[in-house]
């Protein structure tokens, strides 16, 4: 009994400090890359795919980090962003939908890869089911409209 609580315990603690090497290293690097201009610039080179979903430029940044770093992390984003902008709820609505699809993908996929999963469908299948989702409730709730009368 005492040494499956300890193979347990070392399997648990071996996971652990594998899932510390994946998210320290990410969020250290968002928090650095933040404040220099490749955000702006990646803002700018998606806002095509953005439109196509719904959404505006302001919405890359808070976007972009719950897609990277996860829901959390990218809720006090979303929070300060619609404060500081004033979004619509529509999109914040659309944002919820696609980040609650497809968030902290890195983190996520580097996870499920070190117990044996498949990164590509993973990762594919979440961005996909994403962009497909959003963009079908970006169509059918119109700007300017409520959801209750527009859906």
């Amino acid at each position: 009994m005492m040494d499956a609580v300890a193979v347990a315990l070392l399997g648990a603690l071996k996971l652990a400090g594998k899932l510390v090497l994946i998210i320290v290293p990410l969020v250290t690097l968002f928090e650095l890359l933040r404040y220099l201009p490749v955000f702006r610039r990646t803002g700018e080179a998606v806002d095509p795919l953005m439109r196509g979903i719904g959404l505006t430029r302001e919405a890359a940044l808070p976007l972009f980090t719950g897609v990277f770093l996860g829901i959390a992390y990218g809720a006090g984003i979303i929070i300060r962003v619609a404060q500081e902008k004033r979004l619509p709820s529509r999109e914040l609505f659309l944002m919820g939908l696609f980040l609650a699809t497809c968030h902290a993908v890195v983190e996520d996929t580097l996870i499920f890869v070190v117990i044996g999963g498949s990164a590509w469908i993973m990762l594919g299948a979440r961005l996909v089911l994403a962009i497909c989702l959003t963009a079908l409730l970006a169509r059918l709730w119109k700007p300017g409209r409520q959801p209750s009368s527009g859906l």
